[in-house]
């Protein structure tokens, strides 16, 4: 092979010119158009297999010389080609990506976002808000993500937690709602509390509450090893929770909507607490990490059930039997599954006893 890569037409027109053949004589003993061989010569028409044994024939080197050339410079050129080397480049960062376990593109493929082959890489890439693959390995590498509600007891994969984290940032980006305003916070957690108590359609109705107050709110399943309930950021100007709803019940997706809700007015929108508005500062270096957590739950378990109420029914009540949560339930007009939560959540005893508030407790899942 030639050090330059030259198109198998312009040697063969070289040796027409050693031979001192017209390109009409060799048009005709190899019984083509002269226009066609005159193509051919320019490098504007390829050498086929049938030009080849004809050339072949009329003793111009051996057709696979001619196929082999032609070959030759067909890669040259690929390889020169913008969209071929963007090819080889997606193909290449998808396989590396695959093989390092940095994003779980099984995950992705199941979510219909459109990606499901190397042609997709780009979209990977906006979703990581990345350029390229070394920066989608940095951007996983310094992602640490804090406004959380997760299950320590399951094993995590944080390559999975970051993929989950930004699908939903994403995702949430193409959402509009109106304007966000905190003065809007007792009227939208009562309406909340309404929408609990009578169990209806509750997971779509909460988004339309959510919505009209300007909160964006995500049901985003989860990849394995991602034990997250919940995560709350900011979108632009709009706070935004999403849960994995790991939990088909009405008394977990209740507190840990609250949950957010918690992190969404006392840190997140908090004016006094600006340290807070990334939802990206490390945990490492913050030493204030376990206290936001505290504060989330404290402020979820509140709202749901004031705590002055709750410490008169622990207090005047020994036993929490159905009949008991129900008449406390009724009276108070909180949905018995959140109390029977509350109660199995600060008495072990009663987790496991049979209950005719399981069943109410189911909450029905798209």
């Amino acid at each position: 092979m030639p050090n330059k890569i030259i198109h198998p037409g312009k040697i063969l027109d070289e040796m027409l010119n050693e031979r001192s053949l017209s390109q009409r004589d060799l048009a005709s003993r190899i019984d083509v158009a002269h226009s066609l061989l005159n193509n051919i010569l320019k490098g504007s028409r390829n050498i086929n297999l049938h030009i080849a044994l004809a050339l072949e024939s009329a003793g111009f080197k051996t057709a696979d010389f001619w196929l082999m050339q032609q070959m030759n410079y067909n890669l040259y050129q690929a390889r020169k080609d913008e969209d071929v080397i963007k090819k080889k480049k997606s193909i290449s960062d998808w396989n590396r990506i695959m093989n390092e376990g940095l994003v779980p593109l099984s995950f992705f493929k199941k979510q219909n976002i459109g990606i499901n082959t190397s042609d997709d890489i780009d979209k990977v890439y906006e979703i990581y808000g990345v350029k390229n693959y070394a920066s989608l390995k940095k951007r996983v590498g310094d992602f640490n993500p804090t406004y959380f509600r997760k299950s320590s007891k399951f094993a995590e994969d944080k390559n999975n937690i970051v993929a989950w984290s930004l699908l939903a940032k994403h995702k949430a980006s193409l959402e509009e709602v109106p304007s966000f305003s905190r003065a809007n916070e007792s009227v939208l957690l009562k309406e909340l509390k309404k929408c609990f108590y009578l169990k209806d359609d509750v997971i779509n109705k909460t988004k339309k509450i959510l919505n009209k107050y300007g909160i964006k709110f995500l049901i985003l399943d989860r990849p394995s090893k991602t034990p997250a309930d919940g995560k709350s950021f900011m979108s632009g100007k709009n706070p935004t929770i999403v849960l994995s709803m790991k939990y088909k019940r009405l008394d977990n997706f209740a507190f840990t909507l609250f949950h957010e809700l918690g992190h969404v007015f006392e840190h997140l929108t908090n004016r006094k607490r600006p340290e807070f508005k990334d939802e990206e500062f490390f945990i490492n270096k913050s030493s204030n990490t376990d206290l936001v957590e505290f504060e989330a739950n404290a402020y979820a378990s509140n709202n749901l059930i004031n705590q002055e109420l709750w410490n008169d029914f622990v207090t005047f009540n020994d036993e929490f039997t159905d009949d008991v949560i129900l008449r406390f339930s009724k009276e108070n007009k909180i949905h018995p599954g959140i109390v029977r939560g509350r109660v199995c959540h600060e008495n072990n005893e009663y987790y496991m006893k049979r209950s005719i508030i399981t069943s109410m407790n189911k909450l029905e899942v798209e």
